[in-house]
């Protein structure tokens, strides 16, 4: 079938020379005066499907710092577009969907996302959460849930959406601040 004509039509990403951010006591800091904290964050692959291929690659380029690692298409599926995009070694793989292949949906809010099964939000482990939250602002991303501390979670937080109105999380330890007392 298609499918494994799709399965095989992926290109092997080479990441040998992408650094992996090694998180530590001491590399975790709240100096809010770092050129760019979205630079440490990690986290693992994902794929999203999207109707707007271009913007989606546009987004997350724009507002997060991703780069593109590669594009290319498979011959078997007319109208797909797919794209590596990469930073600090976890990639985004963008897919374009046209509307023949799949039904939008979109959760009406964060409630919902929460609510609905299977995957819910994409999360990535931040230094300085609420450094985090600052620069998304200034890049003109407004914030779904602001920096907020859940002690019995362990972790401060905020969620934002993408361009396609899926959620993003940002999260910090709370140990992290343990030893510079600096959370709300």
């Amino acid at each position: 079938m298609a499918l494994a004509a799709l399965a095989t039509a992926y290109p092997t990403a080479t990441l040998a020379n992408s650094p992996e951010p090694q998180f530590t006591a001491e590399s975790i800091s709240t100096d809010h005066q770092r050129p760019d904290p979205l630079a440490q964050i990690r986290a693992e692959h994902v794929m999203i499907s999207t109707g707007d291929y271009d913007g989606t690659i546009a987004w997350y380029r724009d507002k997060l710092g991703f780069q593109i690692l590669q594009e290319w298409t498979v011959p078997e599926f007319a109208d797909v577009q797919l794209a590596y995009l990469q930073l600090n070694g976890f990639i985004i793989e963008v897919v374009s969907t046209p509307n023949a292949f799949q039904a939008e949906q979109i959760p009406a809010d964060l409630v919902t996302a929460l609510s609905d099964r299977g995957f819910g939000h994409l999360a990535f482990l931040a230094a300085d959460v609420d450094a985090v939250a600052a620069e998304l602002v200034a890049r003109g991303v407004p914030l779904v849930v602001p920096p907020t501390s859940f002690p019995d979670a362990g972790r401060r937080l905020i969620f934002i959406q993408d361009n396609n109105g899926n959620y993003i999380e940002f999260l910090t330890p709370l140990s992290a601040y343990e030893n510079h007392g600096t959370v709300q």
